[in-house]
């Protein structure tokens, strides 16, 4: 009767295996809904005066948009220049509408650009975006 009680201890591992293929699958959906969430707050500014720094950007949105949870500027690898580009996070989703709203307005003697995130500077891949938004 040892073999029965061998084949038992396989059946066991193979439940605890599952468990956690379940608990890494849930992980990663949630993951992936969070990640989803941030893109709905986040824009993308483009046309920035490269002298425009976080704080800049910050204070431009924060009096009409509302609340600013991250600013990110993207800058050149080498250099460390900023590329005019940069990506803001707001509290809510409303910020984001209302920052849309601001495109066309002059931060820093420059014409900024604002429109909504199809990237976070490449942090997600387009697989896992394509979940959750159509580009239609």
């Amino acid at each position: 009767s040892s073999s029965s009680r061998r084949r038992m201890t396989e059946e066991e591992e193979k439940a605890a295996e599952q468990r956690r293929q379940d608990a890494e699958e849930e992980e990663e959906r949630r993951r992936l809904a969070e990640e989803a969430a941030r893109m709905d707050r986040t824009v993308m500014v483009a046309g920035l005066h490269v002298k425009a720094d976080e704080r800049d950007i910050f204070e431009f949105f924060v009096g009409t948009a509302g609340k600013v949870r991250d600013v990110q500027i993207i800058r050149d690898a080498r250099t460390g220049r900023s590329k005019g580009v940069a990506y803001v996070e707001f509290q809510s989703h409303e910020g984001t509408l209302k920052a849309m709203k601001m495109s066309g307005q002059t931060m820093k003697g420059a014409t900024i650009r604002v429109q909504a995130s199809q990237s976070d500077g490449g942090r997600t891949t387009f697989a896992s975006q394509s979940v959750f938004r159509s580009p239609y």
